[in-house]
C-alpha cells in the first residue's frame, strides 16, 4: 500500500506545484496585460491630442499664435496630460521665404505685445528648406526651442535620423516619432538628469487640397504639430505604487516600423524606462533569473515605432504563502493519508487498541487540516468575513487589520457600521436578499477607516448552508479596489475634460470597430448631429442616413477607399439633422491595422464648420464682387500698397490713367507717380503717414504718367486694417480731373470778367442816370418852371370881366405844370438822389423811406448811424440802390404793413438791413416760379459783390423778409 501511496503523493505534489505556478503566471500575465492596456490607452490619448491639434489647423485658416495658445491652454496639460513637456507647431518654410517668414514672426504681436524682435531660425545657415518651431506651448522654460529647425536640430543625438523622420512626417501623413534621447533641462537650463525625451510629430496639410499621393502631400504640406514628453513622467502618472512594490516594468524601443527609419534597430533595443528608477532611484541589473522570476513581454506600436514592455516579478511576490505551501501540504497529507490508510488496514487486523489509536490520529489530522485552512484564511490578502443571518460578524481574517488595526475587536459587531452612510442601505439590502434567497451577490461600497480615510471595497457574498439546508452564515470575500477606482475616475475625468475641449472647438470624435461593426460617438458629436444618445446609430452604415443625399455616395466612397488602402483621409460633407436643419462638417480619420495588415479600427474627429463655411462663402462672394468691380472700373485708378508704399495690385483704370500695365508696375514704389521735386521732399511717405494717423488722406495735385505727361489728380489714400485693427497696407484711388480743373479755371476767369463787366455796367448806368437827371433838371425843369411863371402872369393880367372858364382853365394849367414838376423831381430822385450826394447815405435812406410811405401807405421806420457817411461813394450808392430795390419788392410782393430800414457801423463792419413783416417766400421756389423776382435778388447780390460787400437774405414762409448787406471797413475805407 505504501508503494502505491508514496509515488502517487509525489506525482500529485508535482502536478499541484506546476498548477500553482501556472495559475500564478496567468494572473501575472493578466495583470501585465491590464497595465499594458492602461499605458497604451494613455499613449493613444496623448496621440489623440495631436490629431485634435491637426483638426484645429485643418478647420481654421489660418490658426494664429493666440488661437493655438488658447486651445492648448484649454487642454490643461499639467493636470490632464502630465507626461507632456510641450506642444508645438513647426511651419514649413522654403529657402526663398526665410527672410519674409522671420520678419513676420518678429512682428507677431497677437500674444506678446512686444513681438519677437530677436527671432531667427536656429541653427543658422542656408538650407533648401526649414521646419521651424514657431508656436510653442508653454513658452516659459522652452525658449531655446523657439525658432529651432527640427529638420536640423542640434539637440538631437542623431540629427540625420531626426531630419529623415521630419521628411517622412511630411510625405506619409502618419504620426511619426524619432525616439531620439535628449537631455532634459530644467527651467534654468541646468541638466538635472539623463532621461528619454520622446517626441512625435503629425503633418498638417492645406485644407481642401488632395493628399492621396506623396507628391500631393508635399504640395499641400503646411507644417506639423508636435509633442514632447518624458517617458518617465508618462509612466509615473500611469502606474501606482501598489503595483510597483512587486512588479518591475521596463520599456524598450525596438526601432521604427517604417523601412526608411529602421536602421536604428540594428543597434539593438534601447531601454527607455525602468520602474526601479521610480522605486529605488537607480536601475537594477538587467539580467533576470527566470527560475525565480516571472517575465512577460508585450509589444505595442506607437507613432510608427515598435515598443516592447517587459514585465517581471519575483514568483514569491505573485504566489502567496498558502499556495507556496499547498504542494508541500498536499505531499505531506498524501504521505500521511497513505500511512493512515496503511495504519487503518493494519489496525483492522490488530487489536481494538490500535483502532482507538487510529481514531485519535485521524482526529489529530482533522484538526491539522482545519488549522491549514485557518492559515489559508489568515494569510490571504483578501478580506474574508463570516456573518450570521442577523448581520453580525462571526469571524474576520487578519487582512482587516490593514484597514482597522485591531481586527479581532470586529468579531460580534455590526457588519455595516464601518460603511459609508451613503452606501450602507444598499449593502444591507444586498445582504438580507442573500439571506432570504441564498443567491450569491456582488456589491461595491466604501469603508470609513478610523483615520478618516475612505476606501472602496469590492465584495462577493455567498450563502453557507447547514445540514438542514438552511442558511447558517454568509461568507464575504472582499478586496480593496480604491486605486483601481481612482484610476477609473481619473480616466473618466480626462474624458470629461476632453469633451469640454471638444465643445470649445465644436469638435466631436468617433470610433468604429471594424471587427464588430460597432461605432462609438462622443457627446459633442451627437450634439453636432442633433441626436440624443438613444438615437446615435450603433453601426457604421447607420451613419449614412444622416448625411445629405447629395453627399452620401461621395462620403461612402471616400471612407471605403480609406478602409481598403489604410490611409488617413479627410473630407467635408453636409448632414441633415432630425429637425431638417442642414449643417456642414469637416471630418478627419485614420485607419488602425493589426499585425497582419487587416483594418481593425477607424478613429476620427468631426467639426461643425457651418458658420465658418457660410462666412467664407460670403467673404469669397464679397471679395469676388469687389475684385470684379475694382478691376473693371476704368474712370478711377485703384491700387493697393504695402506698408512701405510698394504696389501690390493694379486695375484697368490705373492702367488707362497712369499708362503702366500690371506686370510693369507691381513691385514698384508708388513715388514714381509724383513729380520729381515732390518725391524728393518726401510727399509719398507724408501721405501714407497722414493716412495712418488720420484714417484717411485726400488731396489734389499733379501726377506723372509713364510717358512723362502730367495730369491733375484727385487722390484718396485709406489704410487697410486687419481684424485686430492693425494696418496691413493702403488703398489709393486716383481720379484724373484735369478737364474739370481746366473748366473750373475757365469758369473762375469768366466769373471775374463777368464781375468786371457788371461793375462797369453799373458805373455806366449810374453815369447815364446822373446825365439824364441833370438834363431833366437843366432843360425840362427850367422850362416847366418858366411855363408855370408865365401862366401865373397871364392869369394875373386878365380883367375881372374876363370869362370865368378861361381863368379856371389857366389855374388848371398851372396846377398841371406844378404836378409835372413834382413828378419830374421824383423821377430825378429815382435816377440820382441829390440827398445822397449832398448829405450822405443815412439822409438819402431817410428820404427814400419817407417818399415810399407817402406813395404806398406802408409804414417805414428808419434807424440811421451818422458814421455811415464815412463809407466810400460806390458803397453808399450800392447800398442805396439795394434798399431802393428791396422797397420796390415789398410794395409788389410782400403784403407787408411795416418796414424797418437800419444802417449801422460796429467793429469795423457797416451793415444795411431792410426788414418787413410780410408773407415771406421760399427762395428756392421763387427762383423756379418767379423769374422777375429772381432777377431782382440777383441784381441786389451783384451790386453788393461789385463793391466788395456781402449780401444775404433771411426769409421763410410767413416770416417776412430781411435783406442784409455787410461791408468791412478799415480806417474808413475798403478792406
Amino acid at each position: 500500500m505504501l508503494a502505491i501511496g508514496i509515488p502517487a503523493s509525489l506525482f500529485l505534489f508535482a502536478i499541484i506545484q506546476d498548477t500553482v505556478e501556472n495559475i500564478a503566471r496567468l494572473r501575472f500575465e493578466r495583470e501585465a496585460k491590464d497595465v499594458s492596456g492602461l499605458i497604451e490607452g494613455r499613449l493613444r490619448s496623448y496621440a489623440d491630442v495631436l490629431y485634435a491639434l491637426r483638426a484645429l489647423f485643418a478647420s481654421e485658416d489660418p490658426v494664429d499664435r493666440l488661437r493655438f495658445h488658447r486651445f492648448v491652454e484649454s487642454l490643461d496639460l499639467q493636470n490632464r496630460y502630465p507626461g507632456f513637456d510641450a506642444l508645438n507647431y513647426a511651419a514649413y518654410v522654403p529657402a526663398q521665404d526665410k527672410k519674409r517668414f522671420e520678419e513676420a514672426v518678429r512682428r507677431d504681436t497677437s500674444l506678446n505685445p512686444r513681438g519677437y524682435p530677436q527671432f531667427a531660425i536656429k541653427p543658422p545657415g542656408e538650407r533648401p528648406e526649414y521646419y521651424v518651431i514657431v508656436y510653442n506651448e508653454p513658452m516659459a522654460g522652452y525658449e531655446l526651442s523657439f525658432g529651432v529647425d527640427v529638420g536640423a536640430s542640434p539637440m538631437a543625438a542623431n540629427p540625420e535620423k531626426v531630419a529623415a523622420a521630419t521628411r517622412l512626417v511630411r510625405d506619409s501623413g502618419k504620426l511619426i516619432s524619432s525616439g531620439q534621447p535628449l537631455r532634459v533641462r530644467g527651467l534654468k537650463g541646468v541638466v538635472s538628469r539623463e532621461s528619454i525625451f520622446f517626441a512625435m510629430r503629425l503633418a498638417v496639410y492645406r485644407r481642401g487640397m488632395p493628399v492621396g499621393t506623396v507628391e500631393q502631400r508635399q504640395t499641400a504640406y503646411l507644417g506639423s504639430v508636435g509633442a514632447g514628453f518624458d517617458v518617465e513622467n508618462l509612466m509615473r502618472a500611469a502606474l501606482n505604487e501598489e503595483m510597483l512594490r512587486y512588479m518591475r516594468i521596463r520599456l524598450y524601443d525596438g526601432g521604427s516600423v517604417i523601412t526608411s527609419l529602421s536602421s536604428d534597430s540594428a543597434e539593438g533595443k534601447g531601454l527607455l524606462f525602468d520602474s526601479d528608477r521610480l522605486t529605488k532611484g537607480f536601475p537594477s541589473p538587467s539580467v533576470l533569473d527566470t527560475s525565480s522570476t516571472f517575465v512577460h513581454m508585450l509589444p505595442i506600436e506607437i507613432a510608427s515605432r515598435a515598443w516592447e514592455f517587459e514585465y517581471s516579478a519575483p514568483k514569491d511576490a505573485i504566489i502567496d504563502r498558502v499556495n507556496r505551501l499547498l504542494p508541500s501540504m498536499v505531499l505531506t497529507g498524501g504521505l500521511l493519508f497513505s500511512l493512515l490508510l496503511f495504519g487503518v488496514l493494519h489496525s483492522l487486523s490488530s487489536s481494538r487498541s490500535r483502532a482507538l489509536k487510529l481514531a485519535a490520529q485521524m482526529t489529530k489530522d482533522l484538526r491539522e487540516t482545519e488549522e491549514r485552512f485557518r492559515l489559508i484564511s489568515e494569510n490571504a490578502s483578501d478580506l474574508i468575513v463570516l456573518i450570521d443571518p442577523q448581520g453580525r460578524r462571526v469571524y474576520v481574517n487578519p487582512a482587516y487589520g490593514r484597514l482597522f488595526g485591531d481586527y479581532k475587536g470586529l468579531v460580534g459587531t455590526d457588519a455595516f457600521q464601518e460603511m459609508h452612510p451613503e452606501d450602507r442601505e444598499q449593502a444591507k439590502k444586498a445582504f438580507f436578499d442573500t439571506v432570504h434567497d441564498g443567491q450569491n451577490r456582488h456589491v461595491e461600497f466604501r469603508f470609513l477607516l478610523p483615520n478618516g480615510e475612505t476606501r472602496w471595497i469590492e465584495s462577493h457574498r455567498s450563502a453557507v448552508f447547514d445540514s438542514h439546508g438552511s442558511i447558517a452564515h454568509v461568507v464575504a470575500v472582499a478586496r480593496d479596489v480604491t486605486e483601481r477606482r481612482q484610476t477609473e475616475e481619473a480616466l473618466r475625468a480626462r474624458d470629461v475634460q476632453l469633451q469640454e475641449a471638444q465643445a470649445l472647438a465644436n469638435l466631436g470624435s468617433w470610433e468604429w470597430d471594424v471587427r464588430t461593426n460597432s461605432r462609438r460617438w462622443s457627446d459633442q458629436l451627437a450634439k453636432i448631429f442633433g441626436l440624443r444618445h438613444d438615437q446615435v446609430p450603433p453601426t457604421f452604415d447607420g451613419f449614412y442616413p444622416h448625411v445629405h443625399p447629395e453627399d452620401r455616395e461621395r462620403t461612402a466612397k471616400i471612407a471605403n477607399e480609406a478602409l481598403r488602402s489604410g490611409t488617413e483621409y479627410e473630407n467635408q460633407f453636409r448632414i441633415v439633422r432630425p429637425d431638417g436643419v442642414v449643417r456642414t462638417v469637416h471630418n478627419q480619420a485614420r485607419v488602425d491595422r493589426d499585425d497582419s495588415g487587416r483594418p481593425v479600427r477607424i478613429i476620427g474627429v468631426c467639426q461643425d464648420i457651418t458658420e465658418r463655411k457660410l462666412a467664407e462663402e460670403q467673404v469669397r462672394a464679397s471679395q469676388e464682387r469687389f475684385r470684379m468691380m475694382v478691376e473693371n472700373v476704368r474712370d478711377y485708378a485703384i491700387y493697393i500698397l504695402d506698408m512701405n508704399g510698394y504696389i501690390t495690385s493694379w486695375n484697368l483704370g490705373a492702367e488707362r490713367i497712369e499708362g503702366y500695365r500690371a506686370e510693369e508696375v507691381i513691385g514698384k514704389h508708388y513715388s514714381c507717380f509724383f513729380l520729381a521735386d515732390h518725391a524728393a521732399r518726401g510727399d509719398p511717405g507724408m501721405q501714407l503717414q497722414f493716412a495712418s494717423i488720420q484714417g484717411r488722406y485726400e488731396s489734389e495735385g499733379w501726377r506723372v504718367r509713364k510717358n512723362g505727361s502730367q495730369f491733375w489728380a484727385h487722390i484718396i489714400v485709406t489704410p487697410l486694417l486687419d481684424e485686430t485693427g492693425k494696418s496691413r497696407g493702403f488703398s489709393e484711388i486716383t481720379h484724373d480731373i484735369t478737364e474739370r480743373k481746366r473748366a473750373e479755371e475757365d469758369l473762375h476767369s469768366y466769373a471775374d470778367r463777368l464781375k468786371t463787366t457788371s461793375r462797369r455796367l453799373v458805373e455806366v448806368q449810374e453815369a447815364e442816370r446822373r446825365l439824364l437827371a441833370r438834363e431833366l433838371h437843366d432843360r425840362v425843369g427850367q422850362n416847366l418852371t418858366a411855363l408855370g411863371i408865365n401862366l401865373s402872369i397871364v392869369a394875373g393880367g386878365l380883367p375881372a370881366s374876363a370869362k370865368p372858364e378861361l381863368a379856371a382853365r389857366l389855374e388848371e394849367c398851372g396846377l398841371l405844370v406844378a404836378g409835372t414838376v413834382d413828378a419830374m423831381r421824383n423821377v430825378m430822385a429815382e435816377l440820382r438822389p441829390h440827398a445822397l450826394d449832398d448829405y450822405g447815405l443815412p439822409a438819402a435812406l431817410r428820404s427814400l423811406a419817407t417818399g415810399f410811405s407817402h406813395r404806398t401807405g406802408i409804414q417805414v421806420a428808419f434807424e440811421g448811424d451818422a458814421q455811415g457817411t464815412d463809407l466810400p461813394k460806390p458803397v453808399d450808392l450800392a447800398m442805396f440802390r439795394i434798399a431802393q430795390e428791396a422797397l420796390n419788392n415789398v410794395a409788389k410782393h410782400s403784403n407787408a404793413h411795416h418796414v424797418e430800414i437800419a444802417i449801422r457801423r460796429t467793429n469795423g463792419r457797416a451793415t444795411l438791413s431792410v426788414r418787413d413783416n410780410g408773407i415771406g417766400f421760399d427762395p428756392k421756389r421763387i427762383e423756379r416760379s418767379n423769374r422777375e423776382a429772381g432777377w431782382g435778388l440777383l441784381i441786389m447780390r451783384e451790386r453788393a459783390e461789385a463793391v466788395g460787400a456781402q449780401f444775404s437774405l433771411n426769409t421763410g414762409l410767413n416770416t417776412g423778409v430781411q435783406v442784409l448787406v455787410e461791408y468791412h471797413v478799415k480806417g474808413g475805407g475798403l478792406t
